[in-house]
């Protein structure tokens, strides 16, 4: 099954479960703008009739999807909150209860084979690199990180700060506490930011990508379809530094 296709079965499943955001219209949405990133993880698992153990950072439907899809793999995944847990559970997967603005990670030394950390560095209240020193020591020594975070330098930003709009929103939103998955996004990154980061870090970088949705996905994202939205992404698709997310494969 394609991330795409799963994304359907969410629209039609029942709406009685627990939520990212929750709320089941935003986590819906929430998938869509991220099918980039989805389909980038899935093809950087590697295919293997061996188990390997995966953890991923921030519990969402993808979580979920990637057991579906490697039924063999040791699946774990950590979050702050138990929102998912009972979904997690029903799939087979241990769920980790924790806060990383704490800048600890409550699993043994080189536990885990990969470690996805996607769309959460940003709303991380801690310095970043106790973060990635925490993940990187519950890797293997042959282990993968796949790091993505959203791109502060991405057009739509840098038209909002050359009419001096912060692109940013409101502070009261971003340190609000008492949102269920903690703070807005604490601090955005730049590509060549996250990737001296990583090498401070000692992690070898494998890929780099700039993604963002295919201008085809306009509709499906946005619930109608815009000429404006349309062109702005036909744009992105030529110009890679203007993408929405910054996308990271890099080892131990």
């Amino acid at each position: 099954m394609r991330i795409e296709n799963y994304i359907e079965v969410l629209k039609h499943k029942d709406s009685t479960s627990s939520h990212i955001g929750g709320n089941r219209d935003k986590e819906i949405q929430y998938m869509e703008v991220h099918k980039p990133i989805f389909r980038r993880i899935i093809k950087s698992i590697p295919r293997l009739a061996k188990p390997i153990t995966i953890l991923d950072i921030g519990t969402t439907p993808f979580t979920l999807f990637i057991k579906e899809k490697f039924q063999n793999f040791d699946v774990w995944t950590l979050d702050r909150t138990n929102l998912m847990e009972k979904r997690c559970k029903q799939a087979g997967i241990k769920l980790i209860t924790c806060d990383l603005d704490d800048g600890s990670v409550p699993v043994e030394d080189g536990y885990f084979d990969i470690v996805i950390f996607t769309e959460v560095l940003e709303h991380v209240f801690a310095p970043p690199t106790e973060i990635l020193a925490e993940i990187r020591r519950i890797m293997r020594p042959s282990g993968k990180l796949i790091l993505s975070v959203p791109n502060i330098a991405c057009l739509s930003k840098r038209i909002k700060l050359l009419f001096g709009i912060t692109p940013l929103p409101h502070p009261d939103h971003q340190m609000n506490k008492k949102w269920v998955h903690g703070h807005g996004h604490i601090h955005e990154y730049t590509k060549q930011e996250l990737l001296s980061l990583c090498k401070s870090m000692n992690f070898n970088i494998l890929n780099v990508h700039m993604l963002s949705i295919r201008p085809s996905e306009v509709s499906q994202v946005s619930g109608k379809f815009s000429i404006v939205r349309f062109l702005y992404y036909c744009a992105l698709s030529f110009v890679p530094p203007f993408r929405t997310h910054i996308y990271i494969e890099c080892c131990k």
